[in-house]
């Protein structure tokens, strides 16, 4: 087999390893057995742990902010449209991957490495200069306060996905997930996209004689 191949079968197998034991749970040996190597074999692919979770990071540059991309890319599709799918494929990938972006978002905080962190700082601001250019174009007047920042919006649509994947990791029911999923995402882009489209509760402009006479009664 072809090195890059060899490569994405061990990450294969560690990403299912890490499904069932977490992230500090695995081993090269573990990945080694569960991949049918030596431990010898495949330090030959992965010098150690912390190459192999580089490649993880990697990994999800390629598999979430490469579509997001693609997704911001399609011009034909109103603004609203791509963040939906965006989020759409967010969660998705959170499901399929039992959160593991999170995960190593964690491990990279947890060690302090300087690489570890910039490679998740250039992920993260990746997708989130991504979703903020998008709800700018979908609210290209923006109101004036700090809800009308598109940032802050961003960062809004972050945290619900942050969210979705510590309650899928702790509760691991992927059915209630999804209903979850199906009910949220659109909820979010209605709140984020138009947060005016709630009609305003009537003004206050003095009291009507006809209330205060029924009032007095």
């Amino acid at each position: 087999m072809e090195t890059t191949e060899r490569k994405d079968e061990i990450l294969a197998q560690a990403l299912e390893l890490i499904r069932e034991v977490g992230l500090a749970g695995i081993t090269v040996k573990k990945i080694a057995e569960r991949v049918g190597f030596t431990e010898a074999a495949l330090y030959r692919h992965f010098a150690s742990k912390r190459d192999l979770i580089l490649a993880m990071m990697q990994c999800l540059d390629r598999d979430l902010l490469g579509p997001a991309r693609a997704i911001a890319a399609r011009a034909e599709l109103p603004p609203e449209d791509r963040l939906r799918l965006i989020l759409e494929h967010h969660f998705k990938l959170i499901r399929e991957r039992d959160s593991l972006p999170l995960m190593l978002l964690a491990e990279a905080s947890a060690s302090r490495d300087p690489e570890f962190l910039g490679r998740m700082r250039e992920v993260f601001t990746g997708y989130l200069a991504v979703i903020t250019d998008l709800v700018d174009q979908a609210r290209p007047t923006p109101e004036s306060g700090i809800d009308s920042d598109a940032e802050i919006r961003g960062l809004t649509l972050l945290g619900a996905a942050a969210g979705a994947a510590i309650r899928h990791r702790l509760l691991e029911n992927a059915a209630e997930a999804l209903r979850i999923e199906r009910s949220l995402i659109p909820l979010l882009i209605e709140g984020i996209v138009r947060p005016d489209s709630q009609p305003e509760p009537p003004r206050r402009k003095g009291r009507d004689p006809k209330t205060t006479k029924r009032g007095s009664r």
